[in-house]
């Protein structure tokens, strides 16, 4: 059976930067997560999903205009990062190894820090890319997933043709790439959240 996931090496293999220095950019993450800024898409993700079976394109107004993140409100949250060779200052000031990591890589369309709240997921659905002219592999890297025995964080892609589905755990240092409008779902059944970062990365006509 053909797999849904993606090797990310396929279309940029500069991408392996990135887990050379994992290490790095995870303390980095971990030391500085609590002065970033994270804006709450649950609600839009819901709707959106619910009404016309996509996820919630998330677009300079609309990350301008949404919620901040808010504690006490489980859900899906979306943390800026970059945007083209654009970034996020908010962010990315106290991201600097990842930032430049990521600008050193080039050929990025999108780049931020995605949390899933414990008990959340995200049904089926697929995605939109972002230059509608240009196709983009989506890459999520797993920068902090607890660890709990007899718990999981999950993502499940489903196969065009077939109909069979993968599921794959999230852990860290684990990369899931895969086509946006591949049908996909996530679930975190864990009792703390999972974080990734999401990249989009342009593909190579």
């Amino acid at each position: 059976m053909s797999s849904p996931f993606i090797n990310y090496k396929s279309v940029n293999p500069k991408l392996e930067i990135l887990l050379d220095r994992f290490d790095s950019i995870r303390e980095e993450y971990l030391n500085n997560r609590d002065k970033l800024e994270f804006k709450d898409f649950t609600k839009q993700q819901d709707k959106h999903i619910a009404e016309v079976g996509k996820g919630y394109p998330i677009g300079v107004n609309s990350y301008f205009t949404a919620n901040i993140k808010d504690k006490e409100n489980m859900g899906w949250h979306m943390g800026a990062i970059l945007y083209g060779e654009i970034s996020y200052d908010r962010n990315s000031r106290f991201l600097p190894i990842l930032t430049e990591t990521l600008k050193e890589i080039s050929g990025l369309s999108v780049c931020g820090i995605n949390i899933l709240d414990p008990g959340i997921q995200l049904n089926w659905h697929h995605d939109d890319d972002y230059h509608m002219t240009h196709p983009t592999l989506r890459t999520l890297w797993g920068i902090d997933v607890p660890i709990e025995e007899g718990r999981n964080s999950i993502m499940q892609m489903k196969n065009s043709l077939t109909g069979d589905v993968e599921t794959r755990d999230f852990k860290n240092k684990e990369v899931f790439g895969f086509w946006p409008k591949t049908l996909h779902r996530v679930e975190n059944n864990l009792t703390q959240p999972r974080t990734v970062l999401a990249i989009d990365v342009f593909v190579n006509k």
